[in-house]
């Protein structure tokens, strides 16, 4: 019982971002039937996964590397969302900006969890080396187009 409550902050948070992952997702599936834009499938972008293959493989390193990589994926889409609004019709506008409130919210959760749970030492030497390995990402040829993506490749 003592390792759970220890956890309870982010067993909370985690429950209420699924949630609204989930709402979020329901959103884009209306937009897309309304549009009459069929789902396909896609492979997953090599952003992520590259972020992940950072995160060391024992507790609670592990936990705290997560949520760093969390916050990198959660600042980045963030980013992009306020980049893209501008460009958008209104519907979508209104709702990338909703999106981008999100993911500002969740990026600062992440790494206030990252501090929580791990040494502020720690936790900054983890952001620089993601920042290392995403800088490598964003910026290395990229087969496929992504939202999270390097450069396309020609």
């Amino acid at each position: 019982m003592a390792k759970y409550s220890c956890h309870v902050d982010l067993i909370n948070m985690m429950s209420r971002l699924a949630r609204e992952e989930l709402v979020h997702h329901e959103q884009v599936l209306r937009i897309m039937k309304r549009r009459k834009i069929g789902l396909r499938p896609v492979s997953a972008a090599r952003y992520a996964s590259g972020l992940r293959k950072v995160t060391r493989n024992h507790e609670p390193q592990k936990l705290v590397d997560t949520l760093v990589v969390g916050a990198f994926i959660e600042a980045r889409s963030c980013e992009r969302f306020e980049a893209i609004v501008p460009h958008l019709d209104e519907e979508l506008g209104k709702f990338y900006y909703g999106l981008l409130k999100s993911e500002a919210r969740h990026f600062q959760g992440y790494l206030k969890l990252a501090y929580q749970y791990g040494d502020a030492a720690d936790v900054e030497q983890v952001i620089e080396r993601v920042r290392a390995v995403e800088q490598e990402l964003i910026e290395s040829p990229d087969s496929e187009f992504r939202f999270h993506s390097g450069v396309p490749q020609a």
